[in-house]
């Protein structure tokens, strides 16, 4: 079997209308499987924490394989991707039409779709998706200069760890009351007129550039 190729690889369907597809036991039987396949490879080891909190559950634990990790500690390295598709694409020699079938960026979907129909969305997640929602509340006049000059404080930013489980040290952009559009709203643009002068060879726009380059470099050396 060919692995490891230049070739693009094969993406199959999520197929999540499977009645497995939410089965947990089934879940963590691929899980299992495919963080063995990842132990004995560590090829995704620079690319998402995924991977080194993986190797550091295998490594800590009783039999350093992945049959001493608790299924319970699953969800730590299902946490830490955000579903980039680098390993897939671009790292693993096991991917389709490899036998082994890996494809780690939809078993992490998998795993993150089965959590939430577990657990719901945390109130977390949910601000910090609802980008539309939370903009339109941030973005009024008062409350946008309020929480700019808040966020920067170390007692809220610790209030917001505790209570939300936002990073203290995470970025937090600032929030504008003038939004873009309402900026250039009354913002007029001069029409101007393009008009065709012909082709332009490709040696002409070469030569015209090393032209250019030369006498820059010549002005700067007197």
């Amino acid at each position: 079997m060919k692995e490891g190729g230049l070739g693009v690889p094969t993406r199959h369907p999520l197929d999540w209308k499977n009645p497995k597809f939410y089965d947990e036991d089934d879940l963590n039987t691929e899980l299992e499987r495919v963080f063995d396949i990842c132990h004995g490879c560590r090829r995704c080891v620079s690319l998402c924490n995924s991977f080194p909190t993986l190797f550091d559950l295998v490594d800590e634990s009783s039999t350093m394989e992945v049959d001493g990790v608790a299924k319970s500690d699953y969800i730590k390295v299902v946490d830490q991707c955000y579903l980039c598709d680098l390993c897939f694409i671009t790292k693993c020699p096991y991917v389709p039409p490899h036998e082994w079938n890996v494809d780690f960026p939809h078993l992490m979907l998998r795993a993150k779709a089965n959590k939430f129909k577990r657990q719901g969305a945390s109130v977390r997640d949910k601000m910090l998706s609802g980008t539309d929602q939370v903009g339109s509340l941030l973005g009024i006049p008062v409350i946008a200069q309020t929480f700019n000059t808040a966020k920067r404080l170390a007692t809220v930013r610790k209030g917001m760890q505790a209570a939300l489980g936002i990073d203290s040290d995470a970025y937090l952009p600032d929030y504008q009351s003038k939004s873009a559009k309402k900026q250039h709203k009354n913002h007029q643009t001069g029409v101007t007129s393009v008009e065709a002068v012909g082709r332009t060879r490709g040696k002409v726009a070469i030569f015209t550039t090393c032209l250019v380059i030369e006498m820059n470099l010549s002005s700067s050396m007197i």
